[in-house]
């Protein structure tokens, strides 16, 4: 078997599509770890040089090398015991960490009863998971030990339940004006309305649990964690609140706030982001709340932002987004090409989605500033784009035109399309794993839960 891998590694090497100089690297570690009858004879330096080497082969060298392996199961058992029984077993688990792929695990899973053993084995199946869905959410999840096999199996489900599994939506009723903004997490809703009220809800029972009250407008937006909660109104000030209390802690506003309604909000571990109707982006100091500095640019209001590390994005009624350095206040770079104003954006990292009252949603690569593909058409929204979620599998939106729509962010392709989801205008949507939770003009909060008959769901939630 080693000469079928010395060969496959020697054709890589000159192979400029495939080969690279790690494949060289290997060929002379391999070299040396064919000479040796087992494991415990092989010198540090070599098992060091080895474990470098593979870990430096790219996914495709990984799979050629797997297949030459399986290859030769075909002629030998105990070639591929051999090749096996040489290397470590934490080696062995190294090279089966360099693929993301289920389906090239599997085929690893029949070469023999010990590659069985390699690809069932725990290690490999918790870095299949965090590289498809990251890490899991809740820091006591984990901090816990779980079977990763099973994980994915059932994350595996409830991903076809997202497309397959009709879902009659729970309605939560208890504002007395249009809900604006929404978020929850595995415990509670949090949602703010025009009705100048912040409400908390057991997610379980739908009971208002707390009401906060001091905003003079209405809650257009907010975002909490277990220590805060800050909202923006139209009355053009920013509340800081005590998560557990209740108390209000901070009133972002005076003269150097905003001088108009503030349409949304984020926080991270350092600053406060807002921005308004008034054009502006500002930024505060969390600790403190004493103003930062103000982000100006925009030429209409700035009707939504989105942190990501030490990024903003913001969306504005001028037709744009931005992208801004929060630490130095530079706008790094602009897309363009919605035909008319923004009202919602979201940022991961890498990508940009953005909705808009030309009826489209839009995909954007935040390194380039390229168009990566727009959702429209047929199935898409017949009014504005008023909100919209994603996350590495999938987007939500939420439009004027009363639905919800479900697409696959990869192909674009529309999964799910819940018609007349809310009485009247959908103005926020937020997801996790298992759930969407939707506001609406229609003053109610709707949840839409895909978990159906799968177990222990809150394991991915946070």
């Amino acid at each position: 078997m080693f000469q079928k891998i010395n060969d496959w590694l020697q054709r890589s090497s000159h192979n400029p599509s495939t080969g690279t100089v790690s494949s060289k690297n290997f060929n002379s570690s391999i070299s040396s770890v064919s000479k040796t009858q087992n494991s415990s004879e092989l010198e540090a330096p070599v098992i060091s040089n080895i474990i470098t080497s593979i870990n430096d082969l790219s996914m495709n060298d990984t799979k050629s090398l797997i297949n030459s392996a399986k290859d030769s199961a075909y002629e030998t058992e105990i070639d591929v015991y051999g090749f096996i029984n040489i290397l470590p077993y934490e080696l062995s688990i190294n090279v089966l960490l360099q693929i993301d792929d289920i389906h090239t695990i599997n085929k690893i899973s029949q070469v023999s009863h010990k590659w069985n053993e390699l690809a069932n084995d725990n290690t490999v199946w918790h870095n299949l998971y965090e590289k498809r869905w990251g890490c899991l959410p809740d820091p006591i999840e984990r901090r816990k030990i779980h079977n990763y096999k099973y994980l994915y199996k059932q994350r595996l489900r409830l991903n076809k339940n997202w497309v397959n599994l009709d879902i009659t939506p729970k309605c939560i009723s208890g504002h007395d004006d249009s809900v604006y903004c929404v978020q929850f997490d595995k415990n509670i809703i949090v949602s703010g309305s025009r009705d100048k009220s912040i409400k908390f809800w057991d997610i379980k029972t739908m009971e208002c649990i707390k009401v906060l009250k001091y905003h003079k407008g209405s809650v257009l937006c907010l975002q909490y964690n277990d220590k805060i909660v800050v909202s923006g109104s139209s009355d053009s000030t920013l509340i800081v609140w005590d998560f557990k209390t209740g108390e209000v802690l901070k009133i972002l506003s005076g003269k150097y706030g905003h001088v108009a309604p503030v349409l949304d909000v984020r926080f991270n571990d350092k600053v406060i982001v807002s921005c308004s109707k008034d054009c502006t982006i500002k930024i505060w100091d969390l600790e403190s709340g004493n103003l930062i500095r103000t982000l100006n640019g925009h030429r209409a209001a700035v009707n939504a932002i989105h942190i990501y590390g030490d990024e903003v994005v913001s969306a504005s009624g001028d037709c744009t987004i931005k992208l801004w350095n929060i630490n130095t206040g530079e706008c790094i770079r602009e897309f363009i090409g919605h035909l008319r104003g923004l009202a919602c954006v979201q940022y991961n990292g890498d990508i940009i989605a953005s909705g808009s009252n030309d009826h489209t949603i839009k995909l954007w690569n935040a390194k380039t500033g390229q168009l990566i593909r727009t959702l429209s058409g047929d199935e898409g929204h017949k009014d504005l784009v008023r909100t919209l979620a994603f996350d590495n599998e999938r987007i939500v939106s939420g439009s004027y035109d009363q639905t919800i729509k479900i697409w696959d962010i990869k192909t674009g392709k529309l999964l799910k399309d819940f018609k007349n989801a809310h009485g009247s205008w959908v103005f926020n949507v937020q997801m996790d794993a298992s759930k969407i939770v939707s506001a609406s003009q229609d003053r109610k909060i709707a949840i839409w839960d895909f978990t159906g008959d799968i177990h222990d769901v809150d394991t991915f939630l946070k």
